[in-house]
């Protein structure tokens, strides 16, 4: 799924570039709650510690990542929930 995502995500950047629009365009992703990374006890996921974004556009000055990750995300980690 994530390669159909992102090819068209390319193309529509692609038409947003012939357009001459792509200077003055902010594509903005979020997801509203982050998942566990370990499968529960019903084999799905619980929700996580937060969400992920992601914007990009002609003027954003990018190529950085805000924030910390939690490291090591392991059992010594303070955060760490036992899954």
């Amino acid at each position: 799924r994530g390669g159909k995502a992102n090819d068209s995500l390319k193309r529509f950047i692609q038409f947003l570039k012939d357009e001459g629009l792509w200077d003055n365009t902010a594509i903005l992703m979020a997801s509203d709650f982050g998942r566990s990374l370990n499968p529960n006890s019903g084999g799905g996921t619980d929700h996580g510690w937060g969400g992920n974004y992601f914007l990009a556009g002609g003027k954003v000055n990018g190529k950085k990542i805000l924030g910390d990750f939690p490291s090591p995300l392991s059992p010594e980690h303070p955060n760490w929930i036992g899954r």
